[in-house]
Formats: C-alpha cells, structure tokens, sequence
C-alpha cells in the first residue's frame, strides 16, 4: 500500500470514527495486512498528537503542555480502571 493509500485509509477511519460507527472502521482495517494497518494506527497516533498540540497552543501551552496533559490522562484513565484492569 503506498503511502496515500495509508492516509486516505486512515482518514476513512478518522471519518467513521467521528460518525460514531466503530465497527465500520474495524472493517476497513479487516482485509488490510498487518503492516498496512500498523502504518495506519501510527498516522492516526501522529494526528492525534498534532490535535493535542493544537489544542495546547490554542490554549497559550506548547508541545511540552500537551504532553502533560495527555500523561494526566493516560494517569486519570489509569486510576478509573483500577491500574489497568478491566472493569
């Protein structure tokens, strides 16, 4: 797959994703092979990751700012569930 077919994949994905419709954007990663959607789930973690900045900026913070949010987070996520594990 070349590097456009990863990024409209992954808009796609992005797409059925903000439609609420997880299970069509499971089907559009199904027939791909594993390293296709490898190189898709690290374009959809660099997009997020430009969001966060963004949003961070927009806010007056910088990358440095986004990242400890996004650790405050992954922490916050953390303490819901117990260290990880399944509700």
């Amino acid at each position: 797959m070349s590097e456009y077919e990863w990024d409209r994949t992954t808009m796609a994905v992005v797409a059925t994703a903000l439609s609420g419709d997880s299970d069509g954007a499971v089907e559009l990663l199904r027939p791909l092979p594993h390293r296709d959607v490898c190189h898709v789930a690290v374009r959809l973690a660099a997009m997020a990751a430009d969001a966060l900045i963004t949003a961070a900026q927009d806010s007056g913070g910088d990358r440095a700012e986004a990242l400890s949010q996004w650790q405050q987070c992954i922490l916050q996520h953390e303490a819901e569930y117990d260290g990880g594990a399944p509700p």
